[in-house]
């Protein structure tokens, strides 16, 4: 979404800044890459896909060797150096649960860590689905999908596809909030997204939720908040929502662009 990019591009305050992409949850797939760099290629910034991922089984060379299919990963020195000159870190959408674990098993999760703490600036940390979720503190997520592991079975049935449920997995934790992408779509399971994760959001009572929807985007600009709409119908939006154990009630907050900025601390309560 092109106001999307602009906006992130806007954030590095630069004209063209580094973009450190990490493809991990979708097993660093050049077809996503392709997709959801187009933007930034367009303005003409320069991009380091970083491959972390292991090889899946659909991608390695037909009678190769082990060896010949094997991934040379970049040491925890060399991740860091991209991490600390990459002025925007982006990460894919994909399967959430397998990206985090991989990173935690290299390392990149101590050095985005330390990146969100740098008092010289941190970089831009931006991404859709996965690459949302993986920055707040929980997330609602579809990584119990058998089609999204890194070797699906190939004989699975249409049924046995379907048999699974969102979990709530720990993420990196920049925002202490649960954080549902995918907003409004409809889900395998014949429910909106919305809907389907109001059992977790009541599960987690009192813990702040934020829903996005397929064309928002959820900004984060030090304690001030803001959405951008990327929709062509102006209907894209993101929600606070929350659970209140006190009246067993739940609250449910509309964030829109047109509606200006919010305050990070008093939309997930942190006063």
């Amino acid at each position: 979404i092109e106001k999307v990019y602009s906006k992130v591009i806007d954030l590095s305050k630069k004209t063209k800044p580094n973009v450190l992409y990490l493809g991990t949850p979708s097993y660093d797939s050049d077809n996503v890459y392709e997709i959801q760099t187009a933007g930034f290629r367009k303005a003409g910034c320069p991009i380091m896909k970083m491959n972390l991922s292991e090889v899946p089984i659909s991608r390695r060379t037909q009678g190769g060797s082990e060896e010949e299919n094997q991934i040379v990963y970049p040491t925890y020195e060399n991740m860091k150096k991209e991490v600390d000159k990459a002025d925007v870190v982006m990460v894919s959408g994909g399967n959430t649960l397998y990206g985090l674990q991989r990173w935690k098993k290299l390392g990149m999760d101590q050095i985005l860590a330390e990146a969100s703490k740098m008092t010289n600036g941190s970089p831009v940390f931006c991404g859709g689905s996965a690459g949302a979720i993986c920055w707040f503190q929980y997330g609602n997520s579809d990584s119990m999908n058998p089609s999204t592991f890194l070797n699906p079975d190939p004989e699975m049935t249409d049924e046995e596809k379907n048999n699974w449920d969102y979990i709530k997995i720990s993420a990196l934790g920049f925002l202490p909030a649960l954080c549902v992408p995918h907003y409004d779509a409809l889900q395998h399971n014949g429910l909106h997204r919305s809907v389907a994760s109001d059992v977790m959001v009541q599960e987690m009572s009192d813990f702040p939720c934020i829903g996005i929807e397929e064309e928002a985007a959820f900004v984060v600009e030090g304690d001030i908040v803001r959405v951008i709409d990327g929709s062509s119908n102006g209907n894209a939006k993101c929600y606070r929502k929350i659970f209140h154990s006190e009246t067993q009630e739940m609250e449910i907050l509309n964030l829109e662009e047109g509606g200006g900025s919010f305050s990070m601390s008093e939309l997930l309560c942190l006063n």
